[in-house]
């Protein structure tokens, strides 16, 4: 028997749908076999010269180079204390943001806050302020989840909260080492909703 049939209608042949089947399993095969290869040829699996595990320290050391770089970035992204001198003024953001409810209230704030600080003579001041973070940051916590929400549109909020909150973070100082040196308080992200 032959691979087509005769149209009835208009006695033309027409093939069988097995054969068109096959057809097209048979070309996608062949379009996934040159996937694969040309995937293991771009990777270099077939370079005689580079074996796998060289090929695995060389992504871990990109990897690595990758992820150093992006620890260096933020480090002096939140401050650099490494060239400040004694008495000289140092901005430091304090990570992540603060995030709070009004005072009885179903409204939310929340603020990136950064500090001006005056750096003392070991320059080692922003270290001192990382070691107590948690204090610091429960007490800002403490100060946001005060306000109350008629007091936020009201002229002068943002000035009277970023006194309060540097006069809380050098309270906690105060008591933990001694230090006073907090300057400012800025915003640099402040959202009701």
């Amino acid at each position: 028997m032959s691979n087509e049939e005769v149209n009835e209608d208009s006695g033309t042949p027409t093939k069988k749908p097995i054969v068109k089947i096959l057809l097209i399993a048979l070309l996608a095969l062949i379009v996934l076999a040159g996937a694969v290869g040309g995937t293991l040829f771009a990777v270099g699996f077939f370079d005689p010269e580079v074996d796998a595990e060289s090929a695995i320290t060389a992504m871990e050391d990109a990897e690595n180079s990758d992820s150093t770089a992006a620890e260096g970035a933020d480090d002096e992204q939140q401050h650099d204390n490494k060239t400040a001198i004694e008495g000289e003024q140092t901005y430091f953001e304090i990570k992540p943001e603060f995030l709070s409810n009004l005072y009885n209230s179903q409204r939310m704030i929340q603020v990136q806050i950064a500090v001006m600080l005056t750096e003392n003579e070991d320059a080692t001041l922003v270290e001192q302020i990382q070691e107590h973070a948690f204090p610091v940051r429960s007490s800002l916590l403490k100060v946001l989840s005060e306000q109350r929400e008629d007091r936020v549109p009201t002229d002068g909020f943002r000035d009277n909260l970023a006194v309060e909150l540097r006069d809380t973070i050098n309270d906690v100082l105060e008591s933990r080492i001694g230090s006073r040196d907090i300057q400012e308080v800025y915003f640099t992200e402040f959202i009701v909703q």
